[in-house]
């Protein structure tokens, strides 16, 4: 899965800024889903609870990372321009 986050990251390099939005997205659903297994296997108690605090935190930075790329992307306007009525 983690993998699946840097191939997402090497996409969204390489795509127009049309397509880095939906991208971004997809890698924000990718941390969170890293964030409820690394808590399954904390519950589990496969990892102490100070190893989930170090990883919980760098998934914490990749997301704000993530999000701050996506905030960084121009704007797009989904409706197209208003129209004036002149006579």
């Amino acid at each position: 899965m983690m993998l699946d986050g840097v191939m997402l990251v090497t996409r969204c390099v390489f795509e127009p800024a049309s397509e880095k939005p939906g991208i971004l997205d997809e890698l924000n659903l990718q941390w969170e889903q890293l964030r409820v297994l690394w808590r399954l296997v904390r519950d589990r108690g496969w990892i102490s609870v100070q190893q989930h605090l170090f990883v919980a935190q760098k998934i914490d930075e990749i997301g704000r990372m993530t999000g701050a790329w996506k905030r960084s992307l121009p704007r797009r306007t989904s409706q197209p321009p208003a129209t004036t009525l002149e006579d």
